[in-house]
């Protein structure tokens, strides 16, 4: 019988057998943080991905808003139902492309990891919040362009130092191809990029996260294919989900002159009679059809483009990206972002959302950082035991400060909703029900 560094090889040859020359290999070297074994009848893509699929922070996104608050209604998407989307829509464009589909799940289902409650509104709350401190009580300065939080770093911290599953290290201790590909994960609302804190409070940290990870000019093939799947999942998901909650209606969307939906109306031609009419059947093949057309326009492009590569190397020197939208579809697609720019994320309805959202981690960053650098805190008495202890071990008032951004960020929209109500609702019961 084999035994597990054969099944292990056994396992990668599988894996590896039909991808292109530019696409990542999964071998049994491939570089880790710290020392890792070889994962019998799996390989480490595989790894990668069943560590994220099991860790605490991926359940979590199944509370976390994509648009709607979670508890608005139970058939809108969350942040999980984005990520599986996500994952399904990259490994349709990895099997087509010839790139590594276990790679790109991995990186797929590790992207938002990092997103605190809420959606983007709380990270943009948690960067105000956190900046604002660090100014106001230790002098720093928040430099032109900085980001204090930052959700793909964010990302990057949980699977690298702060899930705590594994007695040898911290974090999952990922692959260096799956922590590249979070890193380098970049959309319309991301850009990858060190958090100033980091970089002021723990320098050699930030040196070694760069030199490791971000001294390439462009990012592997799969870390592209799920750039690209995020837009596509984001963008026609999120039309569904409007047209179901009324913030637009079919008649507007059969009009916009975009041609990536007169081309998706076109095609839905030859249905049942009548069928136009039901607004969520209008847009469960409207989306259906814009997916397809999104992933066949991919293909097509990146395929030639990619034929012209003929190593990992070669594409990750190269700075625009080769897995890619044509000019004329990702032109359709900023339009189509704009519109739901403009009608949905923007709608008064998510807006009134976003303020209480932005209320409740105002609220919440107020009580645990106010004394949070005097004995006997406010943080050190509400924060659950584990927080507690990495709050003691903070090496500088930064790092403290880090502590309680981390806890925020690591809440649930449920959960920051049920913290805010005990700490400040008079017949809610203790601080301790919530652990």
């Amino acid at each position: 019988p084999m035994d597990s560094s054969d099944q292990h090889n056994a396992a990668c040859a599988t894996r590896n057998g039909g991808l292109k020359a530019w696409a990542t290999a999964c071998t049994g070297s491939v570089k880790h943080e710290y020392p890792a074994e070889h994962p019998a009848l799996r390989t480490f893509f595989q790894q990668d991905r069943d560590r994220v699929l099991h860790s605490e922070a991926f359940r979590r996104l199944g509370y976390k808003t994509q648009v709607f608050v979670v508890h608005e209604g139970d058939f809108y998407r969350t942040r999980l139902t984005h990520t599986l989307e996500v994952s399904q829509v990259a490994r349709g464009l990895a099997c087509g492309l010839g790139a590594s589909e276990d790679l790109c799940e991995v990186i797929a289902y590790a992207h938002d990891l990092g997103h605190p409650p809420f959606g983007h509104r709380g990270e943009a709350a948690l960067d105000r919040l956190f900046g604002q401190i660090l100014e106001e009580k230790l002098g720093i300065a928040r430099p032109q362009g900085g980001r204090a939080f930052e959700q793909n770093f964010q990302s990057y911290r949980i699977v690298s130092r702060l899930e705590r599953r594994y007695p040898k290290f911290p974090g999952l201790n990922l692959s260096w191809p799956a922590l590249h590909g979070i890193l380098k994960h970049h959309t319309a609302f991301d850009s990858p990029t060190l958090p100033y804190p980091l970089e002021v409070s723990r320098p050699k940290e930030a040196e070694g996260v760069r030199q490791s990870y971000l001294t390439t000019k462009g990012c592997s093939a799969e870390a592209q294919i799920v750039n690209l799947a995020d837009q596509i999942a984001w963008v026609t998901h999120d039309l569904e989900d409007a047209l179901r909650v009324r913030f637009i209606t079919v008649e507007e969307l059969r009009d916009l002159p975009i041609p990536l939906l007169q081309r998706a109306w076109e095609r839905a031609q030859g249905g049942a009679p009548g069928w136009e009419k039901d607004r969520i059947l209008w847009g469960r093949i409207m989306v259906r059809n814009m997916i397809d057309l999104l992933i066949n326009d991919v293909l097509a492009v990146s395929a030639e483009g990619l034929s012209a590569v003929n190593s990992v190397e070669e594409l990750m020197a190269r700075r625009e990206p080769v897995v890619d939208f044509s000019p004329e579809m990702a032109s359709s697609v900023g339009e189509l972002r704009q519109f739901l720019f403009a009608r949905v994320y923007t709608h008064p309805v998510v807006e009134r959302m976003s303020a209480k959202a932005a209320a409740i981690l105002d609220r919440l960053f107020e009580s645990l950082t106010s004394d949070l650098l005097e004995k006997g805190s406010m943080a050190a008495r509400l924060l659950p035991h584990t927080t507690r202890e990495r709050l003691d071990e903070a090496p500088d008032a930064v790092g403290k400060f880090q502590v309680v951004v981390d806890f925020l960020a690591g809440m649930t929209d449920r959960f920051a909703t049920e913290f805010y109500r005990v700490l400040y609702a008079p017949d809610e019961k203790g601080i301790t029900s919530l652990y």
